[in-house]
């Protein structure tokens, strides 16, 4: 071969290996967004907080992207109605989300936009719910009631941390991390929850290792809201958004009785 002929071999040869790495380098680099936050979705406001979940086939993977072939066929629902504190700006905060089920978990998927994201327990257990928070309030025979010093309602405070927090019987703050599974994963200023909750009666006793979830029936509806505790850096949340219009006197009520719950039902 003559050495002019070799040099351009050699020339093409490192030019090809060489756009050979770049793809290949930029194909490495590429991760899939498991938050896709499409401002042109749907999102249903329900004043009366009343929903419905739709079965899912297969259980639900918790990994926070909402991947899962249920949550393509499932509504955004609102929960922006405000609770407690001022008007917030959208790019402070804005809520929506969706719900499943399956014989063993009401499945939820929520997504925040937060511009500042302050951990719940940064002080201490004492102080669950000065930071922010997804609050799950659920009655699992929507028979409503005073439950402030017994189970019959949940509170579910869902923190940034993974834990799930309520007061026990004898008002004492307690985690009940065995109630729910949660994934929370983050993409800029955009949160994602993503959720599988274990449904217990009014029966559950907070001594005993002998609790038992309920199975989740067609048809079956339960006492049901949600909402999010937004704390921008301050000594407590600044505001309290939820899922319904009224949530009780002062829209504070959620946590002592569950007449003032929405609902769910479950369908197929």
């Amino acid at each position: 071969m003559k050495p002019g002929v070799l040099i351009l071999f050699i020339l093409l040869l490192c030019s090809c290996n060489k756009n050979k790495t770049s793809n290949t380098e930029s194909n490495l680099t590429k991760t899939p967004n498991c938050i896709v936050n499409d401002q042109s979705d749907a999102i249903i406001s329900k004043d009366d907080g009343d929903f419905k979940a739709l079965k899912a086939n297969t259980p639900v993977i918790i990994d926070g992207c909402g991947n899962d072939s249920i949550w393509n066929i499932t509504n955004w629902y609102s929960m922006n109605y405000k609770w407690m504190g001022s008007d917030v700006d959208f790019a402070d905060y804005h809520g929506k989300f969706k719900l499943a089920w399956d014989n063993n978990y009401l499945y939820v998927l929520v997504e925040i936009i937060d511009d500042y994201l302050n951990p719940t327990l940064e002080n201490g257990l004492e102080n669950y719910w000065k930071g922010d928070y997804v609050e799950l309030f659920i009655d699992e025979d929507k028979s409503g009631g005073n439950h402030k010093l017994n189970h019959q309602a949940f509170a579910y405070h869902v923190s940034t941390e993974g834990h799930a927090i309520d007061k026990s019987a004898n008002e004492k703050t307690i985690f009940l991390d065995d109630h729910i599974n949660v994934k929370r994963i983050q993409e800029g200023h955009t949160y994602s929850w993503e959720m599988a909750i274990k449904l217990f009666d009014k029966t559950f006793d907070d001594n005993s290792t002998s609790n038992r979830p309920l199975k989740i029936t067609n048809q079956k509806s339960i006492g049901f809201s949600i909402a999010y505790g937004d704390n921008d850096g301050k000594n407590s949340r600044e505001n309290f958004m939820g899922s319904k219009r009224h949530h009780g006197t002062n829209n504070d009520d959620g946590y002592i009785t569950a007449d003032v719950f929405g609902s769910i039902l479950f369908i197929e």
